[in-house]
């Protein structure tokens, strides 16, 4: 009789053990669909990431270009203004027509960065 007691406690144990190992093999393979899954998330934010780099990267130069050539003429042409004291009238206003005209040259594309940026964030929320 204790014998049969004894044998029917190993069959139960064992079948406690046989559903805990199987509940722990699914658990394992959700953990590792999980993990896949994380691992895809993490790639796509990675690469997101490095294409807004690579826009702003690209965006940065041509808008450092622009702000240069922008800066470039307004510094040259103030020395002109500065240098040659025996400009006209219609020289002068032509001069200061080309600075306005850099100078809202220089404005456009800082405009043009700041979208570009509030673009970008919005997009990558």
């Amino acid at each position: 009789m204790d014998q049969d007691i004894i044998l029917d406690k190993l069959k139960k144990a064992k079948q406690e053990l046989i559903f805990n190992h199987e509940e722990l093999q699914r658990c394992t393979k959700d953990l590792k669909i999980a993990n896949v899954n994380l691992n895809i998330r993490e790639k796509e934010k990675e690469l997101n990431m490095e294409e807004f780099n690579s826009g702003l990267e690209q965006m940065m130069f041509a808008i450092s270009h622009k702000v240069r050539k922008s800066v470039a003429n307004i510094l040259g042409l103030s020395k002109l203004l500065c240098e040659d004291v025996n400009l006209g009238n219609n020289e002068l206003k032509e001069i200061l027509l080309l600075i306005i005209q850099s100078a809202e040259s220089l404005n456009a594309s800082t405009e043009e960065l700041s979208k570009f940026i509030c673009k970008k964030r919005r997009t990558d929320i």
